[in-house]
């Protein structure tokens, strides 16, 4: 392990923006979280301690997951998407049930989410298959992608199957596939999100409260939206914001909302651009890559970061339905904040690799 030329290859642009979200994270957290503590009896510091923690643990994987070369990020990944697709087959069975879905798995007084780690592993398996040459990769693509689509429905877990339909169409798009296999996919995709509206009422209802925004049944996107008007340009101070009392998730799928509220408009839009900071430098890693395997993995990545989010910031503004998707790297919890280190832990990877490559091309050129 060569700490010196993990230094020199470190890429600045990808990893300072996520350390500045991480930070902000934690005063977010730390503002919202003892409201929600109190309501749930919990101590004051219940949910702050904890996100500390994961923010820690979260900045291990990120360095940890860079150090890695691309066969070790493989056999990690395969591995791993092995381990999750059986929890995730398990969490149906003996998962926790809230709000009408069964998504966590508590192991040893942990709370583990496994839809959470299967989106970069999905990503990494996915690639590998493609960019092999196996005779019928597509086809095996197709049957772990619904194999996947359907454990996330049975939880359910909507917006989780539409992340990753979205990032495997986009890979499959990139890997030149035919237009039946493509349609066939389309078709997939489209009979997922029909039998989730016919089957759960609860998809039912929020696309229903978006498409007519009945007030009486839009309680959490209407304070969110009370807290934009309230934060104006500067916002109302930190701590000093009133949404938290009222939203269940404010540290979680609206926490973005507190964001506004507490600390304006300005804020936001730094925010925005850290999130675009991040985006755009991982669609230039793609830009530059070569390898086909490579350039599938950080494009599924950068699909499933940027899509997600959109929609959770678009959620807060009434732009999408309500969805339950948290915002990567600031909202509370451990199974969402590992997940995204991992991922970016792999960009990171991939970027260290091409700086390498083009060191040893600028010493080899005459």
């Amino acid at each position: 392990m060569n700490i010196k030329l993990w230094y020199r290859t470190l890429d600045y642009y990808l990893i300072l923006p996520v350390v500045f979200l991480l930070t902000i994270s934690f005063i977010l957290v730390h503002s919202a979280s003892p409201t929600i503590a109190q309501r749930l009896s919990l101590p004051q510091d219940y949910f702050i301690r904890r996100h500390t923690v994961y923010i820690v643990l979260s900045l291990i994987t990120l360095v940890t997951f860079s150090f890695l070369n691309t066969k070790t990020t493989l056999n990690l990944s395969f591995k791993g998407f092995t381990l999750f697709i059986i929890l995730m087959a398990v969490v149906i069975i003996l998962g926790v049930e809230a709000k009408g879905a069964k998504r966590w798995l508590h192991i040893v007084k942990i709370s583990v989410q496994p839809s959470e780690f299967i989106r970069p592993f999905f990503s990494i398996v996915i690639a590998s298959i493609l960019a092999s040459r196996m005779k019928f990769r597509i086809h095996i693509s197709i049957i772990i992608f619904m194999l996947v689509f359907v454990l996330l429905l049975l939880q359910p877990d909507f917006s989780m199957s539409m992340l990753l339909a979205y990032s495997f169409i986009g890979q499959m798009f990139i890997a030149y596939i035919p237009l039946l296999y493509f349609l066939c996919i389309v078709g997939i995709v489209t009979t997922g999100i029909t039998t989730a509206y016919l089957c759960f009422p609860h998809i039912k209802q929020r696309i229903h409260n978006f498409l007519f925004f009945a007030q009486r049944d839009n309680f959490q996107v209407i304070k969110s939206l009370e807290a934009f008007k309230k934060g104006q340009l500067t916002g109302v101070g930190p701590g000093e914001g009133s949404v938290k009392t009222f939203l269940p998730d404010c540290h979680t799928d609206f926490v973005f909302s507190v964001l506004a509220e507490e600390f304006g408009l300005i804020m936001c839009l730094a925010t925005l651009m850290l999130f675009g900071i991040i985006s755009a430098r991982l669609l230039y890693l793609a830009y530059n890559e070569s390898e086909l395997f490579n350039l599938l993995v950080i494009l599924g990545t950068s699909i499933q970061f940027i899509t997600q989010f959109i929609i959770n910031i678009g959620v807060t503004l009434n732009v999408f339905p309500t969805t339950g998707i948290t915002l990567p790297l600031l909202s509370y919890g451990g199974s969402s904040l590992l997940s995204s280190s991992i991922a970016l832990g792999i960009m990171l990877s991939f970027s260290r690799n091409q700086a390498i490559a083009l060191n040893l091309h600028e010493r080899i050129a005459p």
